[in-house]
């Protein structure tokens, strides 16, 4: 029995009984229909959680920070906290780690004099020491100015706000209108000192405050000898960007070069004569890295926790994973709708087959006495489900598309679904929700092959039983 006679006389059976074969194909597909659309509404759930976390911080970037703390479970009112080491070596080992791109110290210092040229200084100071090749990941954009590259040195970065609160030493300091305008600047003007045609010098003050750890006391101190003082070129202003709460994240920033900050703590430290045990170079409060995807994101934290003995601060990784597992269980019962639908569709097409085995019975003794082989009967009966099984997760994937189309476009259903799925539970200001269904190319796909594999699979016992009839009964059969 060739190929051709299996493809033929399946498509003939099928077409013979036109009524009971396309009520067996809409019964797979709903199934289909129904399988493909809950788990579009469980990938539109991930989705619109992702994109809530993503406003909210970046999930590639992980934040190490030396007093961390997290509640003892999720959801749990206890928290548990430690102090982490965040030294030098550690920066190196996660440098050399698989999936980091940048890693960099991250701490905030103001101890310092600053200058803008030779007359201008700033109101107050505070700083961000970080490593220029981290800023491509901070997303920032110059205004005017230079904007640092991966591997610069001697650069800063000023905040919109911050790159306005120098003031003219010579003039005295700035009374408190010229204060209050500071604060309150009109940025469709230019600013009246702008400190890109400047170079910033950096410098330890005179005098310090020196924390002695064994006491538990500080003092101040002088510090004695020629303070070196350090030039920076490279100076930039961050261009401004409203957030969703209406202000700029950065507007008072300074970032700079942090190698400087540590040259100058190293100074700082042999005027104080601080001793070996005591010193802080090289030692940080926070360390930032970045990782080439979320999944080598959940990697390093991982490795951070277990063979670092890192304790990470409760995070929007750890947000993310309870509001997935939050997600889980109606995840699972939409998932089992869609499977109890496609299971009904295949006691259907068992139906169906075993049906059309009793109404054939004659026709399969004829058959075998005509010296066809038990396999080409078997295959027949197979093809027939088979295509049932295909029909069924073609139409019902086009059926699909279009309910999903409706679901996202038509704003009763996405009021109503985006509740009933919990979508609608992960909205933030001025994060548009996406799209409640979402279907990619591989769960259509998925779903015709795993409709078809379905008809083969529920053709099998009744395809089975055909090729077991006796040839003699088969022929005496009405």
């Amino acid at each position: 029995m060739r190929n051709y006679d299996v493809l033929d006389m399946g498509f003939r059976n099928l077409l013979r009984r036109k009524t009971r074969t396309m009520l067996t194909v809409v019964g797979v597909v709903v199934g289909a229909t129904a399988i493909i659309i809950m788990l579009s509404l469980g990938i539109g759930m991930n989705e619109n959680l992702n994109k809530t976390i993503e406003s909210m911080g970046d999930l590639t970037i992980i934040d190490i920070n030396q007093y961390a703390w997290r509640p003892e479970a999720p959801g749990s009112n206890d928290y548990i906290s430690a102090q982490n080491v965040l030294d030098a070596a550690l920066l190196e080992k996660i440098r050399t780690w698989d999936g980091v791109l940048a890693v960099t110290p991250y701490f905030n210092y103001s101890d310092m004099s600053m200058r803008a040229g030779k007359r201008y200084v700033p109101m107050w100071i505070n700083l961000i020491a970080i490593d220029s090749d981290f800023l491509p990941y901070l997303k920032l954009e110059a205004d005017v100015g230079y904007m640092p590259q991966p591997g610069d040195t001697n650069w800063i970065l000023f905040g919109s706000l911050r790159a306005r609160m120098f003031y003219d030493e010579k003039k005295g300091y700035p009374s408190w209108k010229e204060q209050d305008a500071m604060w309150n600047p009109d940025y469709t003007k230019p600013p009246k000192i702008d400190i890109t045609k400047e170079i910033i010098t950096m410098q330890n003050p005179t005098t310090v405050w020196v924390w002695d750890p064994n006491t538990g006391m500080g003092e101040e101190k002088q510090l004695k000898g020629k303070l070196k003082k350090y030039e920076l070129d490279k100076v930039g202003v961050i261009k401004r960007f409203e957030n969703q709460y209406g202000y700029d994240d950065n507007e008072y920033q300074i970032y700079a070069d942090y190698r400087i900050i540590e040259e100058m703590l190293i100074e700082r430290e042999k005027l104080t004569k601080v001793k070996p045990k005591d010193s802080m170079i090289g030692k940080y409060d926070q360390i930032r890295v970045k990782v080439k995807d979320i999944k080598t994101a959940e990697t390093i934290q991982k490795k951070l926790m277990e063979e670092e003995e890192i304790m990470l601060n409760w995070g929007l990784a750890d947000e993310r994973a309870a509001m997935q597992q939050s997600q889980g269980t109606m995840q699972v019962i939409l998932g089992g709708i869609g499977a109890m639908s496609l299971l009904v569709a295949a006691i259907g097409i068992a139906n169906t087959m075993f049906m059309s085995i009793y109404e054939r019975t004659k026709e399969i003794g004829v058959m075998k006495v005509l010296g066809c082989p038990l396999g080409g009967i078997q295959s027949m009966f197979l093809f027939e489900a088979s295509i049932i099984g295909f029909l069924g997760g073609v139409l019902g994937s086009g059926i699909s598309l279009i309910g999903s189309y409706m679901m996202n476009n038509y704003e009763p259903f996405r009021k109503v679904l985006g509740n009933v799925s919990g979508s609608g539970n992960f909205y933030v200001q001025n994060v548009e929700q996406g799209n409640i269904s979402v279907i990619p190319v591989w769960l259509i796909l998925l779903s015709i092959l795993f409709s078809t594999v379905i008809g083969l699979v529920s053709g099998y016992m009744p395809a089975r039983r055909a090729t077991k009839i006796s040839a003699l009964e088969a022929i005496r059969s009405e």
